[in-house]
């Protein structure tokens, strides 16, 4: 018996290392594609984006376009997340979840966020909400990717829809479209 629990503990492991299941993950941003088609003159919108990894470690650089003054005290986002087979089977794409985030601009103002570290690489900084007409950029702004690792949703390529909407009028202000996949280190 306790050969036979042996072997099938080395089998176990074997498996899983093949799999990599012990190997750390982190999310690979596969595709940027920008302004989405059905909201071309959003007043807000990214330019420049470049995103690249070392390990867990996102090195971020872009310019916020905010074309008008957003006069909304709150706004919320919403991750509309498209399940695929693999980013060679876009075809097999479905409708997976949507995650709502309210009281986004309270969360953005938060002092223990993940994020928090993020907003010094602002130039000029953010003020918060309500936002106002201008341009941002960073450059090189840094953040850990790790948390996405732990986020199960793994063998899947992901095509996700990012919409940021006014409170209370419900206006679409911001609607971008990215790509990617948990993938090992």
């Amino acid at each position: 018996m306790d050969k036979f629990c042996f072997v099938a503990c080395i089998l176990i492991f074997g498996v899983a290392a093949q799999l990599d299941i012990f190997r750390p993950k982190t999310i690979r941003f596969n595709v940027f594609k920008g302004r989405c088609p059905d909201y071309p003159k959003a007043p807000i919108y990214l330019s420049n984006v470049q995103l690249n990894n070392i390990n867990r470690t996102f090195y971020v650089s872009l310019k916020v376009h905010v074309t008008k003054n957003i006069d909304s005290d709150d706004l919320k986002l919403e991750l509309h997340l498209k399940r695929c087979a693999s980013s060679d089977a876009l075809d097999s794409c479905e409708n997976y979840n949507t995650i709502k985030l309210n009281h986004f601009c309270k969360m953005l103002d938060a002092e223990d966020k993940p994020w928090t570290p993020f907003r010094k690489y602002f130039h000029p900084p953010s003020t918060g909400c309500p936002l106002r007409k201008g341009e941002h950029s960073i450059k090189n702004g840094t953040f850990d990717g790790s948390a996405f690792s732990r986020i199960p949703i793994n063998n899947f390529y992901w095509k996700v829809t990012v919409h940021l909407i006014t409170v209370p009028q419900d206006e679409v202000v911001m609607c971008n479209q990215v790509e990617g996949q948990i993938a090992p280190i």
